[in-house]
């Protein structure tokens, strides 16, 4: 590939943080949320103009994994500000079926199910509504784009958006990109599974709209259904490879719909038709940032625990072996090192991509897990700003007790 070289030239300083999260999906506004609450000054930047990411912008509005989908299942293993977002919705009836079978749980009382399928305009209401409530400085429309070093150091990232390229310099920076964007920029050693190996593919879903008919659907809210739609291969972190999967994906789009109809007729008679395809195709995996330990099969299959635990993730791991593979426990644990990249100080990473083995991130993967780590992320990283430590550095009992003081499981008593 040719090079060319770029010239160099000053750019604005747009702000100074003491937390700053990059992505708005569901890891990163949790993220967020949680560091302003623990008093933080707190920047998130999102690319789009709303919040939420795969499950809003992708339309994957099935949020799974509050306890385990299959018995042993007594214990809800992800509460805080993920099951406050549950709760939220459910007061606006933004709460729709969901496609798994699971024992339900008496929401009224706070209990949550395995899992709920979102209506995606209310849910973006509600991230929207406690990000702003909580006191944090929301960036839409901005992009991350390259970070600023002193050694190991993460000192500042550069963002570009319609004011241009600015950097924004922080205490501590939080990497919710799903793709692990910012710890690799930085240099943070990272894995990708091969195409050929077990890597969950990329798949476009879609909204059908004017249904009648209770007994259709995936992700059923009011009279709309989001199905799984065609997919195409695996776009990974290439430009040319993701564009392709989009184009593909999209092509397919209608005749997948005929093909529905065609399998349900009733569909026809009532009307249905295609109403909505999302913004981004649904990507499910990328990069894998390698941490301070990675979770293996054998801590998911096993139900390890950890003594530096910050989230428990209990959801089944979906594809790896052939089969969707229930956990026979109620749920190993996610220790703080999986978010601490090697080789880089004042980043912590969240979401998907933390540093786990493909079959442990096909449990943790889920939505409401994610959150969880989200959660234990933005707290962390606030603690961070008022110690004066770096996240490696980090007391892990301190961290723990104000989880769980502010909602989260972790079956510990601090």
């Amino acid at each position: 590939m040719k090079k060319y070289l770029e010239r160099a030239k000053e750019i604005d300083v747009f702000g100074q943080y003491e937390v700053i999260v990059t992505g708005g999906g569901v890891a990163g506004l949790v993220a967020a949320i949680a560091s302003a609450r623990n008093k933080a000054k707190t920047l998130l930047i999102e690319r789009f103009g709303y919040l939420g990411g795969t499950a809003t912008a992708s339309l994957m509005i099935n949020i799974n994994g509050f306890r385990n989908q299959v018995e042993p299942d007594t214990l809800q293993t992800v509460k805080g500000i993920a099951q406050e977002i549950i709760l939220e919705l459910h007061k606006i009836n933004g709460l729709g079926k969901s496609p798994y079978p699971q024992k339900e749980y008496d929401i009224e009382k706070g209990e949550l199910s395995y899992s709920y399928c979102i209506d995606p305009e209310k849910f973006k209401y509600i991230a929207l509504k406690l990000v702003h409530e909580s006191g944090v400085d929301i960036l839409f429309h901005t992009y991350f784009s390259d970070v600023i070093m002193e050694g190991n150091n993460l000192k500042g990232i550069v963002v570009e958006n319609k004011s241009g390229r600015g950097a924004f310099f922080s205490k501590v920076f939080i990497d919710a990109t799903g793709d692990g964007d910012v710890a690799a920029r930085a240099g943070a050693p990272f894995w990708e599974a091969k195409p050929s190996d077990y890597a969950l593919k990329d798949t476009i879903m879609y909204k059908i709209s004017g249904i009648k008919d209770e007994e259709f659907g995936n992700c059923r809210y009011g009279d709309s259904s989001v199905v799984w739609g065609p997919g195409y291969g695996w776009g990974q972190n290439d430009m040319w490879k993701i564009s392709k999967a989009e184009i593909q994906s999209r092509l397919k789009v209608f005749k997948h719909f005929n093909r529905v109809l065609k399998l349900n007729p009733q569909l026809i008679q009532a009307g249905a038709y295609l109403a909505e395809t999302p913004p981004l195709i649904g990507i499910r995996q990328t990069r894998f940032i390698e941490g301070e330990y990675k979770l293996t099969a054998e801590n998911a299959i096993e139900g390890r625990k950890f003594d530096d635990v910050i989230a428990i993730s209990s959801a089944p791991i979906i594809h790896y072996y052939g089969y969707r593979r229930y956990l026979e426990h109620e749920g190993y644990d996610i220790p703080y090192r999986c978010l601490i990249p090697k080789a880089i100080d004042n980043l912590l990473i969240s979401g998907r991509c933390i540093s786990s083995e493909q079959e442990p991130f096909e449990s943790h993967r889920s939505m409401a897990p994610v959150m969880a780590v989200g959660q234990a992320a933005g707290t962390a990283a606030a603690l961070c700003t008022i110690h004066a430590v770096k996240p490696r550095e980090i007391n892990i009992s301190l961290l723990q007790k104000t989880l769980i003081n502010q909602g989260q499981e972790l079956r510990k008593n601090i």
